[in-house]
């Protein structure tokens, strides 16, 4: 177990503690804690040191410089794995919001088989603490959602949760550390994503998230925004294309709203002036992302490309009829609002993009054989 920790002194002590406990119902497998204080000015690490005296599964690792929690466990599984012969890999924070009774639930399901256990707040029988200010559950759960969709891992809830056991052979001992984009809070999505793409056997098993037991939180302010970076330059690397896409749906979006506005001075029917300003910006979006978004794939026969249009504009047509309904329907349950009406087309949008991506690239320009 790798447990990061800075200013923890009034915690450590009672979490070393905690943990002997839950070791012990696992005495046929040797359990270390590895705590790597990246040099509290309280005296955490004295604190554990005395521990370790009387605890002998207890071990202290120093960072010779505070990196951030990423970098802090990057530096501790390195030690685990070269030191240790770690067979897994458990990350837990030293302040009691991950329950220290849930331990022997994450090992037993390693043990199971899995290769990645998730200790997570968004299935059913998690939670996350009602005291939280609206603000961090709105940026927990949206960064859940974002991070989901944007990454396209469905079969995974908690993203960003820090309680996890990761197992080693094939798995972390497959991952270049020094590339991981973040050593903040994002490092927990870049690591899914990693042990995802590696084809690691993945189980959730519900956890209630507590609050602090005592001292400060050391969550950063800018944590959302590193969340957000980091899965949107994942996404990047990983499929260029998609960015392409967003782009190209951009500059659509630009063709869309300057020949609305020119047809309506032209043309007297407001209903047709529209039509035709979509018409034609499907038209520039189909031939960019034929010719730049998914280049790789590129139709160049005349009447195939026609034929593909039909095709392309017919998938483009189902979010278009979503954010019809959907729109409307949100609007008349809550209220005619600004806020509301653009949160419903923000869904709208974005349940557009990931439809019309998925359909493009798995239909219209799927993988040449």
């Amino acid at each position: 177990m790798v447990m990061p920790t800075y200013n923890e002194a009034e915690n450590i002590g009672k979490m070393i503690d905690a943990l002997e406990e839950q070791f012990a119902k696992f005495s046929d497998h040797n359990c270390i804690l590895l705590v790597v204080d990246g040099n509290s000015p309280d005296g955490t690490a004295e604190v554990v040191s005395k521990k370790a005296e009387s605890k002998p599964y207890t071990h202290l690792l120093l960072e010779e410089k505070k990196t951030g929690i990423g970098g802090a466990y990057f530096y501790g599984f390195a030690y685990a794995m070269s030191n240790y012969d770690a067979d897994v890999l458990i990350e837990m924070d030293a302040d009691f919001q991950h329950d220290p009774n849930d331990v022997p639930r994450l090992i037993a399901e390693i043990l199971n088989g899995y290769d990645y256990v998730i200790g997570s707040r968004f299935v059913k029988g998690g939670g996350i603490p009602k005291d939280w200010a609206f603000y961090r559950k709105f940026l927990s759960v949206g960064g859940n959602i974002f991070s989901k969709i944007v990454l396209g891992i469905y079969n995974v809830n908690d993203f960003t949760g820090g309680f996890k056991a990761s197992r080693v052979k094939g798995f972390v001992d497959k991952i270049d550390f020094s590339t991981i984009p973040s050593k903040g809070f994002a490092y927990k999505v870049y690591l899914l994503y990693q042990m995802h793409k590696l084809g690691a056997k993945i189980k959730e098993i519900p956890i209630l998230f507590g609050l602090r037991d005592r001292g400060n939180s050391k969550i950063e302010k800018s944590t959302f925004f590193d969340v957000l970076f980091t899965v949107l330059r994942i996404r990047y690397e990983s499929n260029k294309s998609f960015f392409k896409f967003c782009i190209v749906g951009f500059t659509g979006l630009f063709v869309d709203l300057v020949l609305s506005n020119i047809f309506r001075l032209l043309i007297p029917n407001p209903s047709v002036a529209a039509s035709s300003a979509a018409l034609l910006a499907m038209l520039v979006t189909f031939l960019l992302n034929n010719v730049w978004s998914f280049s790789e794939k590129k139709i160049t026969e005349t009447k195939e490309l026609i034929s593909t249009f039909f095709l392309y504009a017919a998938i483009s047509l189902v979010p278009i009829i979503f954010r019809f309904f959907f729109v409307g329907f949100l609007v008349k349950k809550i209220a005619e609002t600004f806020i509301i009406y653009n949160a419903a087309l923000f869904v709208s949008i974005l349940f557009g993009l990931i439809w019309n991506f998925t359909f493009y690239s798995r239909i219209i320009w799927k993988a040449k054989k």
